[in-house]
């Protein structure tokens, strides 16, 4: 029976693997806070999931946050969603298809937010519906602060204002 010996190249690439593993332990344990340099990690770097909100400091955490939102049905008579709403204080319907709201906070400057507009497609009824964002609330009494409008499309036919729109407004 032959006996398997191992080349001097074999054991010279055994031990260097061994030593490189242990040079990284080592080094784990050995670099701290104060050895990488400000702005040295980047995003690509993090993995994801490592940073939690209590990583973050209040102003990064008051960038990151949604400043109003609301859910808005379609039923007569309108209203906001009490339980989903925060930072609109009213809704009305003052035409087919125009959505005029409000908001509660008056450092909620309706000229430079950029509200976004969903359509709840459980909460509404039919299909091919669209809701849309309208900064200028046109149609809407004086003090309403965005507009939305919503349409019923159906193939072949121009589109329609339509009242059987749910939608979610979020103001981040």
């Amino acid at each position: 029976m032959r006996r398997l010996i191992p080349s001097p190249a074999m054991i010279v690439a055994c031990l260097a693997l061994v030593l490189s593993m242990g040079g990284v332990g080592y080094a784990a344990t050995r670099i701290g806070t104060k050895d990488i340099a400000n702005s040295a990690i980047t995003s690509v770097k993090i993995k994801d999931g490592a940073v939690r909100p209590t990583d973050l400091s209040a102003s990064s955490l008051a960038a990151l946050s949604v400043r109003a939102y609301t859910y808005v049905t379609w039923q007569d008579p309108v209203v906001l969603d009490s339980a989903r709403t925060r930072g609109f204080a009213s809704v009305s319907r003052p035409k087919t298809g125009v959505y005029c709201l409000t908001y509660s906070d008056d450092s909620l400057d309706p000229g430079i937010l950029a509200p976004l507009v969903s359509v709840d497609w459980d909460g509404s009824a039919g299909a091919n519906l669209a809701a849309y964002l309208s900064k200028s609330a046109h149609d809407c009494p004086e003090g309403a602060d965005l507009g939305v409008r919503t349409f019923s499309f159906t193939a072949g036919n121009p589109y329609r204002p339509a009242n059987t729109v749910a939608f979610t407004v979020v103001v981040p």
